[in-house]
């Protein structure tokens, strides 16, 4: 019989963070949910994480890339492995709280409307991480080029405590129905990462299922601390929500949506340009974004604005699948 949950983890290559996340779903399981665990090591070049995961986890089943593929990519492999009557996405910088796993199958389990769900999320020092938004549209790229990140605001916080619709839920946790990877495909890997889950949440929905953030259960998420962010990834957040607007919206949207960004983007642009000349302790944090925001001004004179770089086109191009990885 098919396990309750197949649990996916693209390893990239932070063993220590692995080692705790794992260790958290094995120390927290209580028998009442049957677990199947697949590891895919997502990240070029050897190591020895393979051999000490092995020693340490040896129920852990594990997969190697040679090279790198990508969340989506990555996630859509993983996924063609599992054989559980649910899915769960979950990042490897992830420590999952007593009682998450169990309680998460046992609402998803009670609400068969709900295809895909989300749970509480803290930073490590136990505070509320933000991690739901509301679905890119036209209206909320309008109001983001005066109110940043306007997506954010979706009246889900730290005070709602009852599961709730979502428009979007944040890729680090993600718990997917076996019947809605069946009935509505796995990730859009053109996307490659950035804005894929608010994709897949929209088929999602417009297939008939609910997405939800369910704040009964918890997970610490390492990755979400803020960081300065490089150009290379505003940039390709930047081609991802054109080609968002293009699949959703059509062709004739992408024409407004060129004023919309290069307008949000010059706003920006002038901001960080500000910041970087009149405080020399920020430019490592303005410094990539004022070479993200001009290029992305250029970006809405271009014929195919969600075309990606010609970075991303290589890595893309090199992504080689995962294989069966026995340690030695």
């Amino acid at each position: 019989m098919a396990e309750d949950l197949t649990v996916l983890i693209a390893n990239l290559g932070h063993l220590e963070n692995l080692r705790a996340c794992l260790k958290s779903i094995f120390d927290t399981a209580s028998g009442e949910t049957s677990l199947r665990v697949i590891v895919g090591f997502n990240f070029p070049g050897e190591s020895d994480s393979p051999r000490v995961l092995a020693g340490d986890f040896p129920q852990v089943e594990q997969l190697r890339a040679p090279g790198k593929l990508g969340y989506c990519r990555a996630y859509n492999q993983l996924m063609a492995r599992s054989t559980g009557r649910y899915a769960l996405l979950l990042d490897d910088d992830t420590v999952l709280r007593a009682g998450t796993i169990d309680g998460m199958v046992r609402f998803m389990d009670a609400h068969p409307e709900v295809g895909i769900a989300g749970c509480r999320t803290t930073y490590l020092d136990g505070s509320y991480q933000k991690t739901t938004g509301l679905m890119y549209s036209m209206g909320t790229e309008i109001i983001n080029v005066l109110r940043p990140a306007a997506f954010w605001h979706d009246g889900i916080d730290d005070s709602v405590t009852t599961w709730k619709s979502a428009g979007w839920l944040h890729g680090h946790f993600l718990m997917v129905r076996a019947q809605v990877i069946e009935d509505v495909g796995v990730l859009d890997e053109y996307f490659y990462t950035f804005q894929c889950e608010a994709d897949w949440c929209l088929r999602i929905r417009r297939a008939g299922w609910d997405v939800a953030y369910v704040p009964d259960f918890e997970v610490m998420h390492i990755g979400g601390a803020n960081r300065v962010a490089s150009h290379r990834n505003i940039m390709r957040g930047n081609t991802n929500r054109y080609y968002f607007i293009r699949k959703h919206s059509g062709n004739a949207a992408v024409h407004v949506f060129r004023l919309i960004m290069s307008a949000g983007a010059m706003l920006r642009l002038l901001n960080y340009t500000a910041v970087w000349l009149v405080s020399p302790d920020r430019r490592p944090e303005a410094g990539p974004k004022v070479t993200a925001y001009w290029k992305t001004v250029l970006l809405g004179a271009a014929a195919h604005p969600e075309d990606p770089t010609e970075e991303l086109r290589r890595e893309k191009a090199n992504a080689e699948l995962f294989r069966l990885d026995i340690p030695r």
